[in-house]
């Protein structure tokens, strides 16, 4: 193959998450191209390591000591993971097409320079790479573009969103420029702002950054290819460089952008909060365990399945789950529970449960619900959507922002980013076709908007040799108890739906009832031990679904 669609990729970890989704999205969208990833880290003598070392502690006298201490006890924690292999999950670099993989420990190894000279590439990308020498980054035809996530020249240095949100900073984005002898210095090719979310956390805002860097970086390899690509040199920046910072600046940060999401509390409501969370804590780790074990002799243990709507640090309501805390959420149920695919749930049905099972779902099709299946995808944990299809695809808004008068409202996602989602192995499902209340007007209409919306889905998902049937699976829209008729609920069958999912909370019993599935709503103001507790049983009011 010609060399002029050749590209080479310079990071320092093939195994980094970011890493693999950029190369899998560039496979993507340039299927004529072929690919070398080149993975290795800047080549440091002992001696000098441990200057740094002593010179960060004098720098850190109270911060690095503690930071220490922390990576020594981390190494000793228990790390049990308790999910069954995805479908989902993220795919190995090599496992890419047309993607070559070479891993060197020193970037600049001269087995490395002779390496990428015999690819020929056409162009160089440098994706999270330690800093590179002109000798290698040159190589390339065209040269070497690099992925800062900041609006350069600001915010030069790392880590990704930190500075951002320790500024009190309105926006940051991601921008593509040459590489040149400086650190982030070079022609700029092609930037995409982010408004910085309110109730954004320094981790959360990285994840929403990166997608914002992907999409970015292929509009600037698509304007190189069709050489129409912009060389805009870089102003004065108003902000220094900088880079990792102290560990107890880094917690300062993080407690003030979390305490964002609280009013400013009394020490009544403290105290109340304090009772809670023990409370909590004893359910979580004194009763359900016994209670789980009891349960598993006869096989009777539960299955929660969790609801949520969007994940987006710029709301802080009900039907809202913050970026960084759906990643923890996320992460516990990986450590703790057994998480099942809907289609295994299903086929699981009446057998003996001999501990508790988790599944995911998420209603209507925010967009964000696209970043939440990426957070999902890493961490191999399988989740189903159910979209309303005449709002997906719109750019229109949902019916609970309009009610609330939510501004700006939240948009929708698109059928080419639901596409992307189906293929990456994530189950759809049917939310009616304008989010329609089951309970209110004919039973003929509800049914109807059911049956509409199946044929929406049969039309805009490829079919695959998937056994699942997203055409379906429903899950009513407002999830109340008051939403559903026994009526619709009957016609659902004849329909040829194989289940009906709810919204007002509750667990599932070993043989529940396919048209009757209980879910269990996630909102922004459920802390972690809450999230447990729910998980395992613990009952909520009715609260009202969406």
């Amino acid at each position: 193959m010609d060399h002029a669609r050749r590209i080479v990729v310079f990071t320092t970890r093939l195994s980094d998450p970011g890493t693999i989704e950029v190369v899998e999205s560039l496979t993507q969208e340039f299927p004529d191209y072929e690919f070398l990833v080149v993975a290795g880290d800047l080549k440091i003598s002992r001696r000098r390591w441990l200057r740094n070392k002593w010179k960060r502690l004098l720098r850190e006298p109270l911060s690095y000591p503690l930071e220490l201490a922390g990576q020594v006890l981390g190494k000793f924690r228990r790390r049990s993971d308790r999910s069954r292999a995805s479908r989902v999950s993220l795919p190995q670099m090599d496992q890419l097409e047309r993607v070559q993989t070479a891993h060197f420990e020193w970037i600049h190894d001269p087995d490395c320079l002779t390496r990428v000279e015999a690819f020929q590439p056409w162009l160089g990308l440098s994706i999270g790479a330690p800093i590179l020498r002109r000798k290698l980054f040159g190589l390339p035809d065209r040269g070497t573009l690099n992925l800062h996530q900041s609006l350069l020249p600001e915010y030069r240095g790392m880590p990704v969103g930190f500075w951002e949100i320790h500024d009190g900073a309105t926006e940051s984005g991601a921008s593509v420029h040459w590489m040149d002898d400086g650190l982030d210095t070079g022609e700029v090719v092609t930037q995409r702002a982010l408004s910085i979310p309110m109730f954004a956390t320094p981790l959360g805002l990285r994840h929403k950054l990166h997608q914002v860097g992907i999409d970015a970086l292929v509009e600037a390899v698509k304007a190189v290819d069709s050489n129409t690509e912009s060389a805009i040199p870089q102003a004065e920046p108003r902000t220094p460089t900088r880079s990792r910072p102290p560990m107890l600046l880094a917690r300062r940060v993080q407690q003030r952008s979390e305490r964002k999401r609280e009013p400013a509390r009394s020490l009544p409501t403290i105290a109340k909060s304090a009772i809670k969370q023990s409370v909590f804590f004893a359910y979580v780790h004194a009763f359900a365990p016994i209670r789980n074990l009891v349960r598993a002799r006869s096989g009777r243990c539960h299955a929660t399945v969790l609801l949520w709507h969007r994940i987006d640090d710029s709301y802080h309501d009900s039907i809202s789950t913050g970026v960084e805390q759906f990643d923890r959420q996320v992460a516990m149920l990986r450590r703790h529970y057994e998480v099942l695919d809907l289609e295994t749930f299903l086929n699981e049905r009446g057998k003996p449960r001999r501990r508790p099972v988790v599944v995911l779902t998420f209603d209507d099709g925010f967009e964000d619900n696209f970043d939440a299946a990426r957070l999902l995808r890493r961490h191999g944990l399988p989740c189903t959507f159910f979209f309303s299809t005449r709002i997906v695809g719109t750019g229109g808004s949902f019916p609970y922002d309009s009610k609330h008068e939510i501004d700006p409202p939240s948009k929708p996602l698109s059928w080419d980013q639901v596409r992307t989602m189906h293929r990456h192995g994530f189950r759809i499902g049917n939310h009616t076709q304008f989010h329609t209340n089951s309970a209110e007007g004919s039973t003929e209409d509800a049914l109807e908007a059911v049956r509409l919306a199946a044929e929406d889905l049969r039309r805009e998902l490829p079919p695959n040799d998937d056994s699942a049937e997203p055409d379906k699976w429903f899950a009513y829209c407002f999830g109340g108890r008051r939403d559903m008729t026994e009526e619709v609920r009957s016609g659902l069958a004849d329909l040829g739906m194989k289940t009906c999912l709810s919204a007002y909370g509750g667990v599932n019993p070993p043989d529940w009832d396919p048209m009757d599935i209980q879910r269990q709503g996630v909102a922004a103001n459920f802390s972690d031990l809450a999230f447990r507790a729910l998980v395992e049983g613990w009952t909520l009011p009715d609260p009202k679904g969406y």
